[in-house]
């Protein structure tokens, strides 16, 4: 499976069954929580972050919006903000994947919404509605939508989605995801270690456990 950093690609329905494969092959492999060590850059100042700068430890999701696995987690992981955000920093990494049209310009939306300070409103509705536009001819009118709501300029949100800069950004995070051996999405990394927890619980106590 590769990232997308186009508009198109290929269906959204054989994308998602590769998704299925190679997730049940990793929950078969590793079992619920077992991990691996993590070759993932460290979080860095150009990151996408919740939580405080100097925490003591880092959970780091790679992630495409328009990935069902990673709207099924999205919740948990806002849980997991709120309970955990004043001790440990969330991160969060763009990897659109190739077999899902509308991952990269979703990836952009987000982008473009957090140059205004709404990333995690705009991450929380670009997941809460994913299967509405997943599915429509064209999903920039829905997120306008989302951004109005959120009150956002909206000429600048036109302008820094289209950005070349953008498109840069999101290139070098799932670029760098590549070279870290991420291969599916979620993709998540506690302190040093790739996981793939089942649940809420699951989650929860590898974080305490690493605190």
């Amino acid at each position: 499976m590769k990232k997308l950093l186009a508009s198109r690609g290929a269906p959204w329905i054989g994308g998602t069954l590769l998704l299925l494969i190679a997730a049940a092959g990793l929950y078969l492999f590793t079992g619920a929580t077992a991990s691996v060590e993590s070759k993932a850059p460290k979080a860095a100042a150009g990151d996408i972050t919740y939580g405080p700068a100097n925490a003591k430890l880092t959970v780091i999701e790679y992630s495409d919006f328009q990935c069902p696995f990673c709207a099924e987690y999205a919740p948990i992981l806002a849980t997991l903000r709120q309970r955990y955000g004043d001790q440990v920093k969330f991160v969060y990494r763009f990897f659109p994947l190739a077999g899902h049209p509308y991952a990269t310009v979703a990836a952009k939306a987000a982008y473009a919404a957090s140059l205004q300070g709404k990333f995690w409103e705009m991450h929380d509705l670009l997941f809460k509605d994913q299967k509405a536009w997943s599915a429509s001819a064209d999903p920039r009118a829905l997120f306008d939508g989302y951004a109005q709501s959120l009150g956002l300029d909206l000429a600048r949100f036109h302008a820094d989605m289209d950005a070349q800069s953008t498109l840069d950004f999101i290139a070098r995070e799932a670029a760098a995801g590549d070279k870290a051996g991420v291969s599916h999405t979620p993709w998540f990394v506690v302190g040093d270690n790739v996981v793939l927890p089942r649940d809420l619980q699951q989650f929860g106590k590898l974080i305490r456990d690493a605190l």
